[in-house]
């Protein structure tokens, strides 16, 4: 199983160009040549079937489909992911980007339409290539860690679907309530034993990964940091190879502050970009709190900005900030 799951591309420049736009079961290709930068298109099944054939027309256009090849895709969960397994497989050098990325880079558009994406897509990549952030095949644990915690999610979404309406319902009609809770109470029961057995399996491929095992340690290890949180980083982070800068990781859960001004008359307060992982900034939230009531330091710290007069949303941030860098600290140091 390949550890490197992520990496910067080397400086040479790939002499194929392929943009796909990924659906659930069509694949729009583009592909263009460095030297004069003509765009070819095709349309093929998101299958195996498909793939080969897109290799097969690729080769007719003179194009081996292998390491002289670059292919930028959006992130589209998991359409995606046979797509990236069967090119990775033949040496291309597979670059996911963010769609938002790709569409301000482009400026205004109008319209949208499948072939003219996958134009925008090879464009976008033949211009920017240099800074192209190329995969390797992910690890299964972690490919398989990620589609747990999405169960674990809709577990957990259900579970409070049920529990909220019954406590909402409990002091207007008690009745009723109680009869709600009488005739959900083996389904609250299964899902809790659901999530309970999806959580012991997260556990268990991660024992199964040393490397995994040894990161998610090293995590746990800060005071404060607990599984849920530690295997959120892993997978967000792809194993900290995608992101290994506290910074950069802060900006990306939404924790990270910035100011807000301009000449003399925009004076903004200083706040957090609404671009984030909104997911991974609610459990990094819930591990400042814990952090607070379980860590002396750290409730020292807290108290003592509050009391200087800081808002505590303001040191609850701070707090969350320091997290982080204490997580991407040990991690990179190896040391608990």
């Amino acid at each position: 199983m390949l550890k490197d799951m992520e990496k910067p591309m080397q400086p040479q420049v790939s002499p194929f160009i392929l943009g796909v736009d990924v659906s659930k079961d069509s694949l729009d290709v583009c592909l263009t040549r460095k030297n004069d930068g003509a765009l070819q298109h095709q349309k093929f099944n998101n299958n195996r079937e498909g793939f080969q054939r897109m290799k097969a027309w690729m080769k007719h256009q003179g194009c081996e489909a292998g390491t002289d090849t670059l292919c930028c895709m959006e992130h589209t969960g998991m359409y995606t992911r046979q797509l990236v397994h069967y090119l990775l497989a033949r040496g291309v050098h597979v670059w996911l980007e963010s769609a938002l990325q790709i569409k301000r880079s482009i400026g205004m558009v109008r319209g949208k339409d499948d072939k003219v994406d996958a134009q925008r897509i090879a464009r976008y990549a033949l211009l920017h290539q240099q800074q192209a952030r190329c995969l390797s095949l992910c690890g299964v644990t972690l490919e398989r860690l990620k589609d747990l915690q999405a169960s674990r999610n809709r577990l957990i979404k259900a579970l409070k679907s049920i529990k909220g309406t019954i406590q909402e319902l409990l002091p207007i009609d008690p009745v009723s309530a109680k009869t709600l809770e009488q005739v959900n109470r083996k389904a609250i029961k299964g899902l809790e034993k659901s999530k309970e057995q999806v959580e012991e399996k997260m556990q268990e491929f991660i024992a199964k990964d040393g490397e995994l095992k040894r990161k998610y340690d090293l995590m746990t290890s800060v005071k404060g940091v607990g599984k849920v949180l530690a295997i959120s980083l892993l997978v967000y982070t792809q194993g900290f190879c995608r992101m290994d800068d506290g910074r950069k990781l802060a900006c990306y859960c939404g924790v990270a502050p910035f100011e807000y001004r301009s000449g003399t008359s925009v004076m903004g307060k200083t706040g957090v970009s609404k671009f984030a992982n909104k997911e991974l900034k609610q459990v990094l939230h819930m591990a400042a709190l814990s952090s607070i009531r379980n860590n002396g330091e750290v409730r020292t710290y807290f108290e003592r900005k509050v009391g200087e007069g800081k808002s505590k949303m303001s040191v609850l941030n701070a707090v969350r900030n320091k997290l982080l860098h204490q997580v991407v600290a040990v991690v990179k140091r190896g040391t608990p």
